[in-house]
């Protein structure tokens, strides 16, 4: 059964999955320390799959809707902003299928159907009840709420499996350990309360979780891992063709956002003073879409971070040069140079 979701405008709405958590208590309150420390940390969950399955590159909300009266069934709410596609081309892969088969006990292609039909019903309704024009596309909406499904559906689930099972599908401690560290907090919050006498993840008054299985649901932690490799920076010379660039030099929390020539989704800013010295000029035509040559620093396999440090070229146009390893240095101080064989590539002068 998928996520419970709300009823929302087809054409406008962004997906909202339901994250039930159902507290089983003797009385219809719960303290706040209570409530907030299982929000966060559901919360918390999901941020470590979003930094070690998409990358970080999910744009996501985190809601929190009132309880039903007479009962204590906190719903979490989770909206999918940006990343759809991300979720979609993850679950096609070998790993993707592996880690939602591994956790939910269903395939992607069930909860793409899952997702498929909820649309078409949701589309019924709206033509039915608000007149709304049949050009509202399905697609993207089928996307959205099947990305919004994965993740909400994995949450609930990781919450709630035993770690033995967990390892057999590669979620192990190692590799999402503020998962597993969310979590601990999670049943150490409902075990110091001597309320709860039970955790649900559905909105029926069923308690699978009972208050012995609290202590047994935690997980010992590995050390940190914190690899000097892993934080140094490394430089490379990409084309990236951008579908959403932010013009406001000022503004620091949205990254400009394109795919560069693999189609890989990329999200970056732009360090480069030349560059915003030329928009302020007005002698940068932006385009549609614009094809933009860079050269970008970034963090670790998956390019975190990622910094445009000198624009290259843009829709053709030369801007300049690329920086040479000793400017690099300057800027970013140690970072892995490129072999040997790439010098000439990424230094060229």
């Amino acid at each position: 059964m998928g996520a419970p979701l709300l009823d929302l405008d087809i054409a406008t709405d962004p997906a909202i999955g339901i994250i039930p958590i159902h507290f089983d208590l003797p009385v219809h309150y719960i303290p706040y320390s209570t409530f907030s420390e299982a929000a966060s940390r559901t919360r918390a969950v999901i941020d470590d799959f979003n930094r070690e399955l998409f990358d970080g590159q999910l744009q996501y909300e985190f809601l929190v809707f009132p309880p039903e009266e007479g009962t204590f069934l906190a719903k979490f709410g989770f909206a999918l902003l940006a990343g759809c596609s991300l979720v979609w081309t993850f679950g096609e892969s070998n790993i993707g299928r592996g880690f939602v088969e591994g956790l939910t006990n269903h395939p992607p292609e069930h909860w793409a159907k899952v997702a498929g039909k909820y649309v078409q019903d949701q589309i019924a309704v709206a033509l039915e009840t608000r007149h709304v024009a049949p050009k509202a596309a399905t697609d993207p909406r089928v996307r959205g709420q099947y990305g919004t499904t994965i993740i909400t559906e994995s949450t609930k689930s990781f919450l709630q499996t035993d770690q033995t099972d967990l390892n057999r599908g590669g979620i192990t401690a190692r590799r999402f350990r503020d998962a597993y560290d969310a979590r601990n907090g999670f049943y150490q919050a409902c075990a110091a309360d001597p309320n709860v006498n039970g955790i649900g993840f559905d909105e029926t008054p069923e308690f699978p979780i009972n208050r012995k299985r609290f202590a047994e649901l935690l997980v010992p932690l590995p050390p940190r891992e914190e690899p000097a490799e892993a934080k140094r920076w490394q430089v490379e010379i990409v084309t990236i063709h951008v579908t959403s660039p932010n013009w406001d030099r000022a503004d620091r929390k949205r990254p400009w956002k394109g795919r560069d020539d693999s189609g890989r989704e990329r999200l970056f800013r732009i360090d480069d003073q030349q560059f915003w010295s030329l928009v302020q000029e007005r002698k940068i035509d932006p385009r549609i879409i614009d094809a933009v040559k860079v050269q970008m620093a970034f963090i670790g396999p998956r390019r975190l971070e990622a910094r445009v440090l000198r624009v290259l070229e843009y829709n053709g146009q030369v801007l300049g040069e690329p920086l040479d390893g000793n400017a690099l240095e300057a800027i970013l101080g140690s970072f892995n140079k490129p072999p040997k064989d790439e010098d000439g590539d990424l230094f060229r002068k």
